[in-house]
């Protein structure tokens, strides 16, 4: 028998077993304590009233995006670093157009000196609204200390626009511009295998080029000159010059900073693009004139657009029916498998979609677009969806915003309409594969691959070791019949001879203006717009329905994908090399390449000016005191 322990034995046991189970539960009390605290911290806002006489601040604040981040993984990682603001482009559309009927709301005070990165798609959506409130009879007034192009796209529609007098208004135009790789990669001795059709599909030419091709070269020219044309007679339109006047500011502003001795708010001021030229401390008594004085923070009576949301929310009418139009988002990137920040998982948007379809109560699908493509088997799984949800009697609508090109055409194609902004970038009609192979940078560490297989395809799609010419003929045929497949699919959804397609194919990319002209897009268009049509082809008038947001569902797994896409990279990458470097070009050869067939349908067609280089953006302030 064994022998008991001693009294001392088991009184130690017993106090060490309480500590564990003591410590067990207060890193469970932790890890369910933090979460909770990070959402009420950072999602939570205390009971807001909207007192008359307001003024509305619309104070865009960091990217704007479509559907902002939710997940378990958006609060983890703001408990580790400060999160990066975004603005739900709806959101600010929903604010000024509930302000306009608002009779507590005076006037919208347009705050743009916290917008990030801004698509002309998106900024079309915004004007759009903006002029909506304009209608009501309300004044706009907008300010920053300056402006670049995209925040200066907004404040053009205000009755008022104000800049410091340090300020400058900066219109450098759009610019297609990459890195190239070609050479980088022949010395690292890694081989790049293209497999592409269509004579425009230039995503693939940093890997193969040092410069841009002719072809591409021609190609960007032309729909940027037509997202060009469209920005200069949008930011004319209210304004007292002329759409060529903006060519001449931007071509002899160094010439008229030099003349005015380097004041760039004079020039501004001189050239009709601002209307008065003052600190903010000026503008916020002009404006408390009009609205009056909050002696507690000092400045104008104001409330911020998120608050003003919130406030208003429960005063919404409520629908005359059960009826609901599912609202799915496609923003970033689509890729095989589950969705993460950034990306769009095929896997994950299919599964929505279907949700939304087998709902009673969702009467229509609206499909708002964001995004460049990606892998085609995600692609074409999307858009199998999209075709059963119209099969079983559901109206499906998509709604462009700024990109959807390739993959982004690909999931939208069959569609009932398609609604696209003037400066929505589309098209892109192609298919490339791309399989690198690491043979002489490995055999050159001296880590070198030798085996034995069944048939000559055993171990063939090896990254290891070079292509085949078999292997390289079977990925071109792929390639080919993806292309195919895509100008036929196209053809049949748009109701297009395949000529006619094949002919506006080839990888081209177009602006909206073009695609509507072209037949690949139905109708020129915002949000709202296509929403609008959408219950229409549903049968519900403007009372009789809600929208439905579908959010993917947020397990562990999906938490813990969704904080280290978002954080590791940021914490490897250092700063400065993600500033100089072609970051969008490295990040999909790194995270991109994941479809099962090495097919991708994915445009570059990021402008240079979307967002200012290296600009700190901050966290949105509640006040403008």
């Amino acid at each position: 028998m064994a022998k008991k322990p001693s009294l001392i034995r088991r009184l130690f046991r017993g106090i060490w077993r309480t500590i564990l189970l003591f410590y067990a539960l207060l890193l469970i009390v932790t890890l369910v304590l933090i979460p909770v605290g990070v959402y009420f911290a950072f999602f939570s806002a205390p009971s807001v009233s909207v007192e008359q006489d307001t003024a509305l601040v619309w104070a865009p604040s960091g990217d704007l995006v479509e559907q902002r981040n939710h997940g378990v993984g958006s609060l983890l990682g703001a408990a580790v670093s400060q999160p990066q603001p975004q603005s739900v482009v709806r959101d600010l559309i929903d604010s000024l157009d509930r302000a306009a009927d608002d009779s507590r709301i005076k006037l919208a005070f347009l705050k743009l000196d916290e917008l990030g990165s801004a698509q002309p798609g998106q900024l079309q959506d915004l004007v759009a609204a903006i002029d909506r409130f304009k209608q009501s009879g309300k004044p706009v007034y907008a300010w920053a200390p300056s402006y670049d192009q995209a925040q200066y796209a907004l404040a053009s529609h205000a009755d008022t626009v104000y800049m410091d007098p340090l300020g400058y208004v900066l219109i450098p135009g759009y610019g297609v511009y990459r890195n190239y790789y070609k050479d980088a990669i022949d010395k690292l001795g890694i081989e790049v295998n293209v497999f592409r059709v269509g004579e425009y599909k230039s995503y693939v030419e940093p890997y193969t080029r040092n410069d841009m091709s002719p072809q591409a070269r021609a190609a960007n020219r032309t729909w940027m000159n037509s997202l060009w044309q469209t920005y200069r007679d949008e930011v004319s339109a209210d304004r007292e010059f002329a759409a060529a006047d903006i060519d001449r500011y931007t071509e002899t502003y160094a010439d008229a900073l030099v003349s005015a001795g380097g004041d760039a708010a004079a020039v501004a001021r001189d050239a009709g693009l601002v209307d008065t030229v003052a600190p903010l401390s000026d503008i916020r008594t002009e404006v408390s004139n009009l609205v009056g004085r909050d002696e507690t923070h000092g400045s104008f009576r104001q409330i911020h657009y998120v608050d003003y949301l919130n406030a208003t929310e429960a005063q919404q009418p409520a629908p005359a029916t059960e009826s609901r139009i599912a609202v799915v988002v496609v923003e970033g990137g689509i890729v095989d498998g589950e969705s993460v920040p950034g990306s769009a998982g095929g896997d994950t948007i299919a599964r929505m979609i279907a949700d939304a379809r087998r709902d009673d109560h969702v009467a229509a699908l609206l499909l708002r677009v964001n995004s460049p493509g990606g892998s085609v088997t995600a692609s074409e799984r999307i858009r199998r969806e999209v075709e059963l949800t119209r099969q079983a009697g559901k109206p499906v609508v998509v709604s462009m915003a700024g990109v959807a090109a390739s993959g982004g055409y690909w999931i939208s194609m069959n569609a009932d309409q398609i609604w696209a902004e003037p400066a929505t970038i589309t098209g892109s009609i192609g298919i490339f594969g791309i399989v690198p192979t690491f043979a002489k940078p490995l055999n050159d560490l001296g880590i070198h691959t030798d085996g034995i297989g069944t048939t000559p395809l055993s171990g063939a799609l090896r990254l290891d070791q070079p292509l085949s010419e078999p292997v390289k003929a079977m990925l071109q045929a792929g390639v080919e019949h993806g292309y195919d497949e895509f100008v036929g699919r196209v053809a049949s959804a748009r109701n297009m001879q395949e000529q006619a397609v094949r002919e506006i194919a080839q990888g081209r990319v177009w602006s909206g203006i073009d695609a509507e002209r072209i037949g690949l897009v139905d109708h020129l268009g915002g949000y709202l717009d296509a929403e609008q049509a959408t219950a229409k082809l549903a049968g519900l008038g403007p009372e009789d329905y809600t929208l439905q947001p579908m959010l993917p569902p947020s397990d562990w797994r999906a938490a813990i994908r969704e904080f280290l896409s978002s954080n590791v990279q940021s914490a490897i990458v250092p700063a400065w090399l993600s500033k100089v470097t072609d970051a969008s070009a490295l990040d999909w050869l790194r995270n991109g390449l994941n479809d099962p067939r090495h097919l991708y349908a994915h445009c570059f067609c990021a402008l240079d000016n979307e967002a200012r280089p290296g600009a700190r953006v901050s966290l949105p302030q509640t006040r403008v005191e």
